[in-house]
């Protein structure tokens, strides 16, 4: 299974080189430096039928770095969603089902639009609260039809906006369990490093605030599967 994974983490960065290269246009730093966290969400974590998108207890996954949307149309391509090839080479083409940012509506697998950074970290708390009400109403000590998790992939620029920080203090005083939160910490941001401007230490800010925290190497499956 893992040398599956690692197989897959690397077609994945294959597909988003290509496509980028195609259009001349485009963010690799997250599809690339996040490949294994999405061969670890898609290959073993995340709980979902690419063949019913909508299925209502699916796990949702937020892409709050909506710039580099090739990591997530890589992999709703390669885990099976309505997303061909062709669909994918023709990524930032007019009328494509591959904008440049994700599009909730436009393609199968993609739950919110993103693209101002922090927004889908705010998206996710809200999908979480919404999971929490649905299971208080619909669940009975006989039948548990909700127990879906929110996951979502932030950046070190998400964690600078003002939003990031709101909703996740919401999400800590809320308890709000059923969300994970996964911070690509690359170090780098759109025109410089990111300890230019950013120098807290955000393991220690969430924790401030509520959340359960682990640090863990990025590019090992065991680690990332064992964290989630």
């Amino acid at each position: 299974m893992k040398e599956i994974l690692a197989e897959a983490a690397n077609n994945a960065r294959g597909l988003a080189i290509d496509a980028i290269h195609k259009c001349s246009s485009g963010h690799l730093g997250l599809p690339l430096g996040a490949a294994e966290i999405g061969a670890v969400l898609y290959g073993q974590s995340l709980q979902y039928n690419p063949a019913d998108p909508k299925w209502i207890n699916r796990d949702r996954f937020i892409l709050s770095a909506g710039h580099g949307s090739m990591f997530l149309y890589s992999w709703l391509h390669l885990s099976g969603h309505d997303l061909p090839l062709e669909e994918v080479i023709n990524f930032r083409q007019l009328g494509s089902k591959t904008p440049g940012h994700p599009e909730f509506g436009e393609t199968p697998g993609v739950e919110a639009t993103t693209g101002p950074l922090g927004q889908g970290i705010g998206n996710a708390v809200g999908y979480a609260v919404s999971g929490k009400m649905a299971a208080s109403r619909f669940n009975t000590e006989s039948h548990t039809i909700i127990d879906h998790h929110i996951f979502a992939l932030a950046g070190d620029g998400c964690l600078q906006e003002g939003v990031a920080a709101e909703a996740a203090a919401f999400a800590g005083h809320f308890n709000l369990d059923n969300l994970i939160l996964l911070y690509d910490s690359n170090d780098v941001t759109l025109d410089a490093m990111a300890v230019k401007t950013q120098t807290e230490d955000t393991g220690a800010r969430f924790e401030a605030m509520g959340w359960d925290t682990n640090t863990i190497d990025g590019h090992d499956l065991d680690a990332i599967n064992e964290a989630i």
